[in-house]
């Protein structure tokens, strides 16, 4: 949505703020600040997406952040969440596995005490 020459002269300044006023015009974006104006990460340096959220953790922002995952090493969000979904239903299956496979060797110990 930015010309080159907007996306090359993106500073934190008060040019930077005509920018984004020029661009919110031509862009559709549903959530706005309480003023009205377009929402901006200080961080990231660039707009925010409806539904996005800046993760501390990875450094970006996220569409429709969910949370920064440990065991993924990464943020669920809009992308990846099927597979976080798939990753958890797997999980569950292979311990729900793990436990069928190990009862037969539990009830043998408990057997012969």
């Amino acid at each position: 949505y930015l010309t080159e020459d907007e996306h090359l002269n993106m500073r934190a300044t008060d040019r930077d703020k005509e920018i984004l006023q020029s661009v919110s015009a031509r862009v559709n974006v549903q959530e706005r600040t309480t003023t009205g104006a377009m929402r901006y990460c200080d961080i990231c340096k660039c707009i925010k997406p409806d539904r996005a959220h800046h993760c501390s953790m990875c450094m970006q922002c996220v569409l429709k952040m969910d949370h920064h995952c440990p065991w993924v090493g990464n943020c669920v969000g809009f992308t990846n969440y099927k597979y976080f979904v798939l990753f958890l239903f797997y999980t569950c299956l292979y311990t729900l596995f793990i436990t069928v496979c190990c009862i037969p060797d539990i009830t043998n110990v408990w057997r012969h005490r």
